[in-house]
């Protein structure tokens, strides 16, 4: 609702503008309201239904896209049908019946504020617009060169890609992996060692640690005894933000827990989670992407930009394969059930009784000493009974041989993988470290039975279908927007000139999201299918009124100085109108708006741009564009001269 507030008054600002227009021409107040709403009553209806086939269509898109439009869309769709409603119903009304019939006087500040605009326009119709009507050409120029160099801002980097931006949750994920093997105590105490320095810092709130288990790159947690994680939570009024106590726990970790790998992720999605934004999963047609995936894992944190980088890919576990030797065991007379019930136990324990305590029902373990658990000869020389009374040792019947193995395998569609994630650096852009990570990539020359590509429902994934997505739904609605005014009045040459408003609209919205250090996302997409609506108004002002001053007879140039002067001060009062709408989500004076502040950005700018280009190159334009004669002039009908006659 926050966006489309200063939608919902523009029907009603530029029909009660007419009105005191004409109430200043002597028209009386009934008389005032009812011709000022008839004679802007086509252009009202066009500016509220160009909102309507951008929005509505793009409700019913497919994909994420489509999940976070819908409901945005139809809103829109309702509110702009209501306030054209409320427009030529009741903002008449209350203007011929109460507002014209006032005698309130504005204070002084507000009839300075009145000739101050009156001296702009003046400027504006007088000066300005004489000196772009008489130089057409750099006009022009001016706004073609404008616009290639804004679509360049993305090329070269200045303008990135992402899917949404990071949100400042005050959530860090803190996890540490210990090598492979690692005993859960182990695991435990170095937890506990970070856990309790980072206790001691003001800004957190809360936090907990799991040790032995941590969510990963896959839903659920993950069982791993050499890897511990902790989720942090951190006080809203804080000192520093998330990014800062993410860095500073990971260097604080790394300096207790020297032997463990640390990894610090800010939860910056709206959604929560540790997922890194850089996400890519590596399989082979062999089987092994594990080399693969360090050489990938290297190149990713080679690429600038790219921090943090991790992978599923850990070292082996340890794991002591038991060979018996049946011929043996049948010489002995010594069973391998009993051989191996021995050799499990001294490894995992056995349960060998239980017992009732105060806090529940004890089990009561069995198994050797953790320092003998490492020596093979110790288990070697386990003892067991023969079926013959005798004692017999397990490396008697049994060979233990060291086989480390993998402590995860990771499969889609049968195939094995390991993903390779990383977080961005600040200042980084995801679409400009993807860019250079593919270039890296392609460097590497790797087989081509290896894949490397991004994970399925990731960040990566999810940027390219939202670019596409929205790409479309920009297509379709500039489409939209045409057709509908094609219907409406009936040519082909008005709609072309008012949609010149579009184009310069880009300047502005691409030059603020550079300015400002932002991105291409879900929210400034949405926010340029917004300013597709918004900018055409403009437009639709200032053609339509100089078609209609032609049709009582002024020639092109006369209608389209009118045309601006009439029609500077809805045009300026629509636009501001907007502007402070979305000044709360621009400037996130909304609280949990840090991720939608791209889409406010996008419609100041684009607004600002427009408004200042479609005043000098609409007028240009359609000097140029629109036709010599009447726009209603249509050829006289042929009338014929006969009647034929058809003979079955």
């Amino acid at each position: 609702m926050t966006l489309i507030i200063g939608i919902l008054v523009d029907d009603s600002i530029v029909v009660l503008e007419n009105v005191e227009r004409h109430f200043h021409r002597g028209e009386g107040p009934k008389e005032a309201a009812i011709s000022g709403r008839l004679e802007i009553g086509v252009a009202a209806i066009v500016i509220t239904l160009v909102d309507v086939v951008v929005f509505l269509p793009i409700s019913f898109l497919p994909g994420s896209v489509g999940l976070f439009l819908r409901e945005f869309g139809l809103v829109v769709t309702v509110a702009t049908l209501t306030s054209l409603f409320v427009s030529f119903t009741v903002t008449p009304s209350l203007a011929g019946r109460w507002a014209l019939l006032s005698k309130w006087r504005p204070w002084g500040i507000i009839e300075r504020f009145s000739d101050g605009f009156e001296r702009a326009r003046s400027t504006y119709v007088n000066r300005v617009l004489q000196w772009a009507l008489a130089r057409r050409v750099l006009i022009a120029v001016i706004s073609g060169l404008s616009l290639i160099v804004a679509i360049a801002l993305i090329p070269l980097g200045f303008v990135g890609f992402e899917y949404i931006p990071p949100v400042d949750r005050g959530q860090i994920y803190l996890t540490l992996t210990f090598p492979s093997g690692t005993p859960l105590d182990t695991t435990r105490r170095g937890l506990l060692a970070v856990e309790s320095a980072i206790d001691d810092t003001p800004d957190v709130q809360a936090e907990s640690s799991m040790a032995g288990a941590y969510l990963g790159q896959l839903s659920g947690y993950i069982s791993n005894g050499s890897i511990g994680q902790m989720n942090i939570f951190l006080r809203d009024a804080r000192s520093h933000n998330t990014a800062y106590w993410a860095d500073s726990f990971q260097r604080t970790a790394k300096r207790i827990v020297p032997g463990a790998t640390v990894v610090a992720v800010p939860a910056t999605d709206i959604a929560g989670g540790n997922a890194q934004p850089i996400d890519e999963v590596v399989s082979s047609v062999d089987g092994l992407p594990e080399p693969y995936a360090r050489t990938v894992a290297a190149a990713l944190a080679a690429t600038p930009g790219a921090i943090d980088v991790t992978t599923s890919a850990a070292a082996d576990a340890p794991q002591v394969n038991v060979e018996f030797n049946r011929d043996r065991a049948r010489a002995l007379n010594a069973s391998i059930g009993t051989a191996s019930t021995a050799v499990r136990a001294a490894f995992g324990g056995d349960l060998a009784t239980q017992f009732t305590g105060a806090d529940g029902l004890k089990d009561v373990l069995v198994t050797y000493p953790q320092a003998a658990q490492t020596s093979l000869s110790a288990i070697e020389a386990i003892p067991i009974r023969a079926g013959g009374g005798a004692i017999v040792r397990v490396g008697d019947i049994a060979t233990l041989v060291q086989a480390p193995a993998p402590s995860m395998i990771m499969r889609i569609n049968r195939q094995t993988v390991v993903y390779v994630g990383a977080n961005i650096a600040p200042g980084a852009t995801l679409s400009n470290v993807q860019n250079a990570f593919s270039k890296r990539l392609r460097d590497l020359k790797l087989p081509a039975t290896v894949t490397v590509g991004a994970s399925a429902g990731g960040n990566e994934q999810a940027v390219g279908d939202t670019v596409i997505g929205m790409t479309f739904a920009l297509l379709l609605s500039v489409a939209l927007v045409y057709l509908l005014m094609v219907a409406l009045y009936n040519s082909y040459r008005t709609p072309f000139i008012i949609m010149f408003a579009v184009p310069v609209a880009v300047v502005g919205a691409l030059g603020s999201l550079a300015l400002t250090h932002q991105t291409l996302n879900l929210f400034s997409l949405i926010g340029s299918v917004l300013l597709i609506g918004l900018v055409t108004k403009n437009g639709i002002l200032l053609v339509d009124f100089a078609n209609m001053r032609r049709r009582d007879g002024l020639d092109r140039t006369a209608a389209i100085r009118e045309a601006a002067r009439e029609r500077f001060r809805p045009i300026m009062m629509t636009t501001v109108a907007m502007i402070a709408g979305m000044i709360p989500l621009a400037f996130v004076l909304d609280p949990g708006a840090q991720a939608a502040r791209s889409l406010g950005t996008v419609v100041i700018g684009g607004l600002l741009s427009s408004l200042l280009l479609t005043l000098v190159l609409v007028p240009v334009v359609y000097l140029a564009v629109s036709p010599a004669g009447r726009p209603d002039a249509e050829p006289e009908p042929v009338n014929p001269t006969r009647t034929p006659v058809f003979i079955p």
